[in-house]
């Protein structure tokens, strides 16, 4: 999640590799067994302005050290063949990323040819890199025992990243597809995108003003213009798409009141979008989802308050009601709850079957049985939990987005194709049923992780804004609507780094206050509902938990991040008249993972991280809108985190000063850890 301010260096083409500067080395950066066929591997050598530093299992440190940071491979082994060894690739991990990667390599003639550049975004666990060099001069001949390959970096010092499975290798068969067409795939993409926004905000001359679900009905009411026919939208359906079904109502005059079946063989109506569209079947207004349900419909739960903002993230499964996570006090909760296995369209071992919309299904029993255990723990001690919902990213998969690229941990839920939609469908519902009961209930929903670094934790593959945006605003509702129908104070969320008017670096990056803004306005014009924000402020460099240091922030909206220095900003940008949900109440917001690392478990970096912590509560309780402070982690994990130790206990369990101080906040005992905090925080830069 961090991001810097980058300094592009670019490193002459023709310049020679010999000198006193150059430090040879040769690390090997795979694990035994890794090489696939068709992969030469590759050893780091000749290097400037970096720091190379062998890890455990095949694992490279590389650090920026210097100005113009690059490196030579050693000489490439003969096997390499660049007749058909076109992709310079490697695994990476980087919670700073840099902004790009450049490619070169020298020619026979000692002339050097620019092969290409590839962003390397932030990555907060192992992701592919790859440089695709097929398109440009090829390299010196086959079996050039002096050949290496050239790499440089666009950085800000103090970056660094660590790599395994270094190779030359040929294209796979995902690269092979994506090459083919992607030109045109991109523009028949950029024409969705202008037609949606042109669809939003056309100036329509008819509307259906309100739509409400009752027991047995939903009822609509609204103004047909001079003549229209309703219309209903299925979820795998964009709103201003022409559509074919047959009409539900024709022959719509001025002012107009109707009550349709609710369910139709099976299929719950509730859940549809309703549009008004011309003789020629072109929409005259635009889609409008339910806003409202009569009595009956949802059950009678209350609305759930807690008493501080005190909470955690990642919490682990809890087979038992006395975990030892209870002793911090925390009423807040975030569990992830990956979709996929929850479900299957065909019977299975320990799977019970269900009906969503006349179509059978089965639910993983021992999965679900294992999450709610959990979730009835948190809720006996009164927490209150929030989901977040995550599609992993599987290649033909149904719930799977079509479009999703393999780089990408988890995708966009597939919401083109009306299969992927009735599986996200039903897992949504399975989630209705089973997390909406007094003893058994998550009243938050997050979708999904991050989407402004989409390429990551949402991927859909590269697309405009606009257009990424619709399919989320779907998913989001789809949520949102479902819950309703069962809690009647269920909320949605959407994901966002700490980024705010710098984007991410790399493809699939969004830049979070226009994305913010698009949301709301795409949210609005198909009947607000009550979404909120969750925000992910780790201090900006993810690596330093000096967060009051923090340089590139400030307290305008201009801001380039929100970190814990300047949370203020966030709530007071969705006080703007144009968020507030139905005109009047402000936009709800978690800050729904972020912490502080301690760079190693001495006890200054302990200090640091309790002086974090200390120095963001102080801030809360001056921020009503924010709900809840969920912290990120509870427990170190550095072999999968590149390193961080975000955690408050350390891998091996034993209990960091933070947990003490995490514990204490909010109790008489705060005040020791506050003394701690004034003391680092009062520290000179040094």
């Amino acid at each position: 999640m961090r991001s810097e301010n980058l300094v592009i260096e670019r490193i002459g083409c023709a310049r020679a590799f010999a000198g006193a500067w150059l430090v040879t080395c040769a690390f090997w950066c795979q694990s035994p067994g890794a090489i696939a066929a068709d992969s030469v591997p590759l050893r780091t050598g000749p290097h400037r302005g970096v720091t190379i530093t062998p890890q455990a299992d095949g694992v490279t440190e590389i650090a920026t050290s210097g100005t113009g940071p690059h490196f030579w491979t050693a000489p490439v082994e003969a096997a390499f063949d660049p007749a058909k060894h076109t992709v310079i690739a490697f695994e990476y991990f980087s919670p700073s990323g840099m902004e790009s990667v450049h490619l070169r390599y020298r020619q026979s003639d000692g002339s050097m040819t620019y092969a290409g550049e590839s962003s390397l975004p932030v990555a907060e666990t192992w992701q592919s890199f790859a440089i695709d060099f097929s398109d440009v001069k090829p390299p010196a001949p086959k079996g050039d025992p002096q050949f290496r390959f050239h790499l440089a970096f666009a950085y800000k010092p103090g970056s660094s990243l660590r790599i395994r499975n270094f190779v030359v290798r040929a294209p796979n068969a995902s690269e092979l597809a994506a090459k083919e067409g992607r030109e045109e795939i991109l523009r028949q993409r950029e024409d969705d995108a202008r037609a949606i926004l042109s669809h939003l905000r056309a100036k329509m001359p008819a509307e259906i003003g309100r739509v409400t679900v009752t027991p047995d009905f939903v009822r609509l009411s609204g103004n047909s213009g001079g003549g229209a026919v309703l219309r209903e939208l299925s979820i795998h359906e964009t709103s201003n798409s022409v559509h074919a079904r047959t009409p539900v109502k024709e022959g719509l005059a001025g002012d107009f009141a109707i009550e349709l079946p609710r369910f139709v063989a099976g299929r719950d109506r509730a859940l549809s979008r309703w549009r008004l569209d011309g003789p020629d079947g072109k929409p005259v207004s635009r889609a409008r989802w339910f806003d409202a349900t009569d009595p009956g419909v949802a059950a009678d739960l209350p609305k759930l308050t807690a008493p501080h903002q005190k909470g955690l993230g990642g919490i682990p499964a809890m087979p038992q009601p006395d975990h030892v996570l209870f002793e911090l006090g925390i009423r807040h909760a975030t569990i992830n709850l990956v979709l996929s296995p929850m479900l299957s369209a065909s019977p299975r071992p320990g799977f019970t079957p269900f009906t969503v919309d006349g179509r059978g299904w089965f639910a993983n029993e021992p999965f679900l049985k294992g999450l709610e255990t959990t979730v009835r723990h948190l809720n006996a001690k009164d927490v209150l939990v929030s989901g977040i919902l995550l599609v992993p990213n599987h290649a033909g998969k149904p719930m799977t987005h079509p479009e999703a690229e393999p780089r990408g941990i988890y995708a966009m839920p597939n919401l083109a194709e009306a299969e992927g939609a009735a599986h996200y469908r039903a897992a949504i519902h399975l989630l209705a049923e089973r997390f909406t009961r007094p003893d058994c209930r998550i009243i938050n929903w997050i979708l999904h992780n991050e989407i402004d670094q989409a390429g990551v934790w949402t991927n859909m593959g590269d697309q405009p804004l606009a257009r990424y945006l619709e399919s989320y605003l779907r998913s989001t509702r789809l949520v949102y609507h479902t819950m309703r129908l069962r809690d009647p104070h269920a909320r949605t969320f959407i994901s966002l780094t700490h980024h705010w008017t710098k984007p991410s670096f790399g493809s699939g990056a969004y830049t979070v206050r226009p994305l913010l803004d698009l949301f709301a306005e795409l949210a609005a014009g198909e009947g607000d509902f009550e979404w909120g924000v969750a925000y992910h402020p780790y201090p900006q460099d993810l690596r330093n938990p000096d967060t009051w240091k923090d340089a590139d922030v400030s307290t305008d909206f201009e801001t380039p991040y929100i970190t814990p220095k300047n949370l203020e900003v966030l709530p007071a940008y969705l006080a703007q008249p144009r968020f507030l949900y139905q005109g009047k109440t402000p936009r709800a917001i978690l800050f729904s993972e972020q912490g502080f690392n301690t760079p190693t478990l001495g006890e200054e970096d302990q200090r640091r991280q309790v002086a974090g912590l200390i120095y963001t509560f102080r801030k809360l309780p001056q921020l009503p809108t924010v709900e809840a402070w969920h912290l990120h982690r509870y427990q170190d994990m550095p072999d999968g985190e590149g390193g961080l130790r975000l955690g408050i206990l350390d891998e091996h369990g034993t209990r960091k000063l933070g947990w003490q101080a995490y514990t204490a906040i909010g109790t008489e005992r705060e005040g020791e850890f506050a003394k701690i905090a004034d003391e680092v925080i009062a520290k000179p830069v040094e």
